[in-house]
């Protein structure tokens, strides 16, 4: 599958052209082509502020070297075909359909290129650095163990919602097709689950996660109350209670029996319900769960469906039957 056909930026035949585009969309590189296929590349990309989408088709093997360390973001591959042999900081490592690799900055690179067709993420350095921050006060250098993600359900995750996202935004009439409110909850998700897997990667020496008063989990629950309607993050819950990230997802897990992001959605799912039920005439599902960050509809229709034990159009129509009104 071909991820953003509709914002393809470069495409050439030229191993030179090639090289000299990839400095400038990603990184200064010297290119040396070391078999006897002819050389091709492909190149889609979709900047969406903090985070950019780029889908590449490489026809040939390469041996690429980046000139200098790597930029102030985060990369993250998932092929879809092929392989890539990486050396970063002296780490020796491969990228291929079955796993996800990511680059961090400041790092120097080497890689050995096969053929191959890869979705490549790229994440703003200092969000990414900041919400890692949040969870773990002592970190050594990410290029000293961050390279291959750990197999994981996060893992699997990420993928799903980087694919799911790389094609919505080609889908006319998806909620993320256009820049907006539903594309920036998507986007805080999307860097939610990356800074995820780097955590859960981490070394096992990092600091140790401290439990937090009653008070402290009750302070997050009213401000993530406050905040329903706004693209929040975990971090930003963390910052506001004065409490590590780590050390509040125990909380939630020991008070609530989930985490911070699982109670969030069930009380944007309570808010929802409010809502529709006091839903003015012509107001529709579709617009209130977008305004509560629920982009994936299908899958809200599911979810309440599940909690409530009716459809959210059902709920609406209660709604419109007994006149109540905002």
């Amino acid at each position: 599958m071909e991820f953003l056909g509709t914002h393809r930026i470069f495409a050439s035949g030229d191993l030179d052209e090639g090289a000299e585009f990839a400095g400038q969309v990603w990184e200064r590189n010297r290119s040396v082509k070391v078999d006897h296929l002819r050389y091709g590349i492909r190149w889609n990309q979709l900047d969406m502020g903090k985070v950019g989408f780029s889908y590449i088709e490489h026809d040939c093997a390469v041996d690429l070297t980046a000139e200098g360390p790597l930029s102030d973001h985060f990369r993250l591959f998932l092929h879809e075909d092929g392989s890539i042999r990486h050396r970063v900081a002296g780490n020796i490592f491969h990228s291929h359909p079955g796993n996800a690799v990511i680059h961090a900055p400041g790092s120097d690179l080497h890689l050995d290129i096969s053929p191959f067709k890869l979705l490549l993420l790229t994440v703003d350095g200092d969000l990414v650095k900041s919400s890692v921050e949040q969870r773990f006060r002592k970190l050594p250098e990410f290029a000293n163990w961050l390279n291959v993600l750990p197999d994981s359900a996060r893992v699997q995750a990420l993928r799903s919602m980087a694919k799911w996202m790389a094609g919505e935004v080609e889908r006319p009439g998806s909620p993320v097709a256009e820049a907006g409110k539903s594309r920036l909850y998507a986007e805080r998700l999307l860097v939610s689950l990356i800074v995820d897997c780097i955590s859960e990667a981490s070394p096992e020496t990092s600091e140790p996660v401290r439990d937090v008063s009653q008070s402290q989990v009750r302070s997050a629950e009213e401000w993530i109350d406050a905040h329903l309607t706004d693209p929040i993050a975990i971090e930003e819950i963390a910052a506001a209670s004065g409490v590590g990230v780590r050390s509040l997802q125990l909380s939630f897990k020991r008070v609530h029996g989930c985490s911070p992001h699982e109670f969030l959605a069930r009380r944007r799912l309570e808010e929802a319900r409010r809502k529709l039920l006091a839903a003015s005439p012509g107001s529709t599902v579709t617009e209130i769960a977008m305004d509560l960050g629920f982009f994936e509809l299908g899958r809200f229709a599911t979810r309440y469906r599940r909690h409530f034990g009716e459809t959210p159009s059902a709920t609406l129509a209660q709604g419109e039957g007994s006149g109540l009104s905002h």
